[in-house]
């Protein structure tokens, strides 16, 4: 009689955890959240961008050329040469981007950075020269001149030029001063590609600005830092910025497209002076509104 009092517990307990187990595996886990995920912004960013100009050089009366920003480009084709070292006849080709504002150098991804640190800017020229289509440099001793307009230059400013090491294109102080004109600077170089007019101001110290999201994946969001007292564009990789020196007031922008060719953006002024973590959320937008907010940074 005892063991039949025991199997009657034993059996109901055995029921009660097959149906517990039961009802666990049936239940219904609910969805992970998916974050938002935008198109690569270098689509949009492009179209926005300063054109190259072409400059076709037939003779000698117009060896001197004028960019639709007033940048002067100085020098005949007796300083050029052809892959092989030799002289070029005419006609030749010289290229020129000009890019003098926060939202031209944004729209380029042309940061003014050099080294880790910041760069007060008073402009960013690209100058390249081709005859039927290859390539041609500076002859040695035979720099071009080339002048940038400014109401208001700095003697501080040196010439800077720019190397795309893949990523972007890092900044190296030639230390050659420009000379003071009444047009603006002046300045001579022995090579063609990106020229910069700067003074580092960044000193290898200071705070980074990350960005996180809880509701968009900012992958493609392409994200600048502008100081506007030194006029220095900072673009941002990976989500953390470069050194951002104690005490100095930013204006951040996001700027992202979805699929269907919407904008959408986040901004934000704060003075930087500590390391911090900035949790956003990108809200739509449009494009005027975008163009404009870049226009008055």
């Amino acid at each position: 009689m005892r063991t039949k009092k025991l199997l009657i517990p034993l059996t109901i307990l055995t029921t009660a955890i097959l149906i517990n187990t039961s009802c666990k595996k049936d239940r219904i886990e609910p969805p992970e959240e998916t974050l938002n995920e935008y198109n690569s912004i270098n689509t949009y960013l492009d179209s926005k961008k300063q054109d190259e100009q072409e400059f076709i050089i037939t003779g000698p009366s117009n060896d001197t050329i004028t960019g639709n920003q007033g940048t002067k480009i100085i020098g005949g084709k007796n300083c050029l040469r052809d892959a092989n070292g030799d002289t070029v006849d005419y006609p030749f080709s010289i290229y020129l981007v000009e890019l003098y504002t926060p939202k031209d150098m944004m729209y380029w991804q042309m940061p003014t950075v050099g080294g880790g640190n910041i760069l007060e800017t008073d402009g960013e020229i690209r100058i390249r020269a081709e005859e039927n289509g290859q390539a041609l440099t500076l002859a040695p001793s035979c720099p071009y001149e080339f002048w940038m307009p400014n109401g208001a230059p700095n003697s501080s400013m040196t010439i800077f030029t720019g190397a795309d090491n893949g990523s972007f294109v890092d900044w190296t102080n030639t230390t050659t001063p420009f000379t003071i004109i009444p047009y603006g600077y002046s300045g001579i170089t022995n090579t063609l590609g990106w020229l910069n007019a700067d003074i580092q101001v960044g000193t290898g110290s200071g705070h980074t600005l990350s960005f996180t999201s809880q509701v968009d994946d900012l992958t493609n969001v392409g994200t600048f830092i502008y100081f506007p007292a030194t006029q220095t564009v900072m673009q941002v990789y990976n989500s953390t910025s470069g050194l951002i020196p104690n005490g100095s007031s930013v204006k951040v922008v996001m700027m992202a497209q979805d699929a269907s060719g919407n904008l959408f953006s986040y901004t934000e002024s704060r003075t930087v002076n500590n390391s911090a973590t900035i949790d956003m959320a990108l809200t739509q937008t449009t494009d005027p509104i975008l163009t404009s907010h870049l226009d008055n940074l």
